[in-house]
């Protein structure tokens, strides 16, 4: 009976050892061939559109010509300045990466906008894609 015991414990742990031994050759390859890449950070990147748009100071929209020689935007984490696409589209800025942006305009001789700080998000998106960056005009 003790041999028999021993026997049977020795086995157990002669098969128990066998699944300790690290695994090699083809069959390690093709568990870790299938297994996706681990990453410790999600990272999302979302790209917005905005629109600048000018106001008075009681908020009405400004209509006509202004002597503004255009826009600029600056990324406040990074600094980058960024600027809006051909003459024709001098009021929008096409795929700002996420972030918090000054948006600003460059004066006439005798006019300008108030500086306007914005962060970007989903909620602010418009039904055409744009963000909507309202600044106030002023004159002297």
């Amino acid at each position: 009976m003790k041999k028999t015991i021993i026997l049977s414990l020795l086995s157990v742990s002669i098969s128990a050892a066998g699944y300790a031994t690290p695994l090699t050759g083809s069959l390690i390859d093709q568990r870790t061939a299938f297994r996706a890449p681990v990453s410790s950070e999600k990272k999302i990147s979302t790209d917005y559109n905005v629109r600048i748009t000018l106001v008075d100071i009681y908020g009405n929209p400004v209509s006509g010509g202004t002597g503004l020689r255009g826009f600029w935007a600056r990324n406040e984490a990074t600094g980058e300045y960024y600027y809006p696409g051909g003459q024709e589209d001098e009021d929008k800025f096409e795929g700002l990466p996420a972030g918090t942006y000054t948006f600003g305009a460059y004066p006439g001789a005798w006019e300008g906008a108030v500086q306007k700080t914005v962060t970007l998000s989903n909620p602010e998106v418009g039904p055409d894609g744009y963000v909507v960056v309202q600044l106030t005009y002023w004159v002297e």
